[in-house]
């Protein structure tokens, strides 16, 4: 992703008319990395966000509303102790570098003005959040404290002089004119290709917009600089000025560009035309572009942090359960070939005068259509028939229970199989941190983890449950999960309302709302289709639905949550293109 300096120029333009002027009102910290700083300014209540988040480090203005802990920690309660109240006189960026200086005007202990900075570092997973004093440049505090044992070349904590971060003798092209253009690229290696010199050599510069810069210009991107022509060099000096020109200007198109077939999804600041192939999604600002880009994509990686130890102890539990009810069924054959054990039993009883030898009786087997001879193996330990027969009847009768005690496993096995199948399916439909939550709830209460403890400062996650709207005007109910999914088919739907379910495999239950009225064959294709989308079929062409009506549902005693039993059904085959489906606002 290209959240490259110049990005963040542009960032910087819009705090600086929005917020430079303006009052901190509230602050807090939704997460270890990430700070919500609100201020007022000319009437106007903006929220900023500053996160140090390894995988998605930004700054920008939100609109979106984040959980905040029940207790805030120490260092949200430090900047509420220094910057409530306090103006912000000053937004500064480091050249073109990803370093963002936000300057507050504020009161010390003795009711003196002072200044105060808040710093953001945008340098993956060496971001960080920093609090100095802005006329000495000691550290007073930052959300990630480095010490000499975590780095060697540069360390922040509270008490020291900040320091900038190590220089990569990068230039800064705001400086840069054509001259000077021609020199930087007359001193650098021949053999360095272009688009790394362009993002190696400026501030600012990603390997995206130098991939730009010579798009624009009609050169290979993988050409050294020895191999392009004076022509070429001409064009490349003055695409550049181009750039920079746009960036002194504040000229600024916020794009999202997104083609699934290319696995591209990015966005920046100017236009790019290298991304012609793509779907484009314009924005007023820069910040409107950043929230809706990164919503999802934090989202994603909050599950995906809480999500791998949870799947490997679900998919351990399931293969061992397929290992199970493997052995079962095994089992269960040599119990069903237990008849022979009775038969030897009653032969050798039918037969006590007979001799035998070398431990075998051979006689003639009564049961055989053809009565042919049958050799029973004895025990050499028993020194009598008799012994032996009631040897066979114990063995019989012990398989005998064994059957029914094994058919009674197998059905829970599969059982547990189903269940486990249809939480990983329910793991990869979260879409948040809530979805997660009710998992873990779930698991608990189902015996499968230990009693869940939600983490500290969280709230209970909600029972959003999405609601479609019919093309004649019903609500359909689609549930997330199987919590979702009992509350909407035993608490939310009534007598007469249906019920839909893929087929065979994990999915979610649907419910459309009747209200009495008679449904249009539309509203039944349409509920199908959502119960087709939401479930592991979702990717197939077409899926197999069943629906009736939800009188006709039952849960059998002590089921599992999302377990349900029906025998009055109608079924369809089904696409899973709920694109014309609305969603209810």
């Amino acid at each position: 992703m290209a959240f490259d300096g110049i990005v963040l120029n542009s960032i910087k333009h819009e705090l600086t008319s929005k917020l430079v002027g303006g009052r901190v009102d509230k602050i807090y910290q939704p997460e270890k990395d990430e700070i919500i700083i609100n201020i007022r300014n000319n009437s106007t209540s903006y929220k900023l966000l500053l996160t140090s988040n390894s995988s998605s480090p930004r700054i920008h203005l939100t609109t979106l509303t984040r959980k905040n802990p029940e207790q805030a920690p120490m260092f949200c309660m430090l900047l509420r102790k220094h910057l409530y109240s306090s103006s912000i006189v000053d937004i500064k960026q480091l050249e073109l570098d990803r370093v963002i200086e936000i300057i507050f005007e504020c009161k010390d202990e003795l009711k003196t003005t002072v200044k105060k900075s808040l710093i953001i570092e945008i340098m993956g997973k060496h971001s960080n959040i920093i609090f100095i004093n802005y006329e000495n440049k000691n550290i007073i505090d930052s959300i990630k404290r480095v010490s000499e044992n975590m780095s060697s070349v540069r360390q922040v904590y509270p008490g020291i002089p900040y320091e900038l971060p190590p220089s990569q003798s990068k230039l800064n092209p705001l400086d840069t004119d054509k001259s000077g253009f021609l020199d930087i690229m007359k001193n650098t290696n021949k053999g360095t290709l272009i688009y790394s010199f362009l993002y190696k050599s400026f501030t600012g510069f990603s390997p995206l917009l130098s991939k730009e810069i010579c798009f624009n210009c009609n050169i290979n991107e993988g050409l050294s600089l020895a191999e392009l022509s004076d022509d070429d060099i001409d064009r490349i000096c003055d695409t550049f000025s181009n750039v920079i020109n746009l960036i002194k200007k504040n000229h600024y198109s916020p794009t999202i560009y997104s083609n699934p077939d290319e696995n591209i999804y990015d966005f920046h600041s100017i236009k790019i035309n290298y991304f012609d192939i793509c779907d484009k999604q314009e924005f007023n600002s820069i910040s409107e572009l950043l929230d809706v880009f990164y919503y999802e994509l934090d989202n994603k990686n909050k599950i995906n942090q809480r999500v791998s130890n949870l799947l490997k102890s679900i998919n351990t539990k399931l293969e061992r359960d397929k290992k199970k009810l493997e052995k079962q069924k095994n089992e269960l054959l040599s119990a069903e070939d237990r008849e022979k054990y009775k038969i030897y039993g009653d032969l050798i009883i039918s037969n006590l005068h007979m001799p035998y030898e070398n431990n075998v009786l051979k006689v003639i087997n009564y049961y055989d259509p053809e009565q042919k001879e049958i050799a029973i193996p004895l025990d050499p330990k028993l020194n009598n028939l008799s012994l032996n027969s009631q040897k066979y009847y114990k063995r019989y009768n012990k398989l005998k229970s064994a059957e029914e005690e094994l058919l009674k496993l197998i059905e829970s096995t599969a059982l547990d199989i189903e269940y486990l199948e249809n939480i990983l399916f329910s793991i990869e439909a979260c879409q948040t941190t809530d979805d997660l939550e009710q998992i873990y709830e779930e698991l608990s209460q189902e015996g499968f983890i230990k009693k869940y403890k939600a983490p500290k400062g969280s709230n209970k996650a909600k029972n959003e449950i999405p609601v479609y709207i019919s093309s004649h005007g019903h609500e359909i109910l689609v549930g997330k999960n199987n919590i979702q999914n009992d509350l909407i088919t035993f608490k939310l739907a009534k007598k007469d309302d249906f019920w839909f379910h893929a087929k065979g495999i994990a999915g979610s239950h649907v419910v459309i709302k009747t209200n009495a009225d008679e449904l249009e064959d539309i509203e039944y294709m349409e509920a199908a289709r959502l119960a087709a989308f939401y479930s592991k079929g979702k990717n197939n062409n077409l899926v197999e639905v069943d629906y009736t009506k939800k009188q006709n549902i039952r849960k059998p005693p002590n089921a599992k949550l999302g377990f349900v039993i029906y025998d009055t059904n109608y079924s369809m085959n089904i696409d899973t293109d709920i694109s014309t489906i609305k969603i209810k606002e």
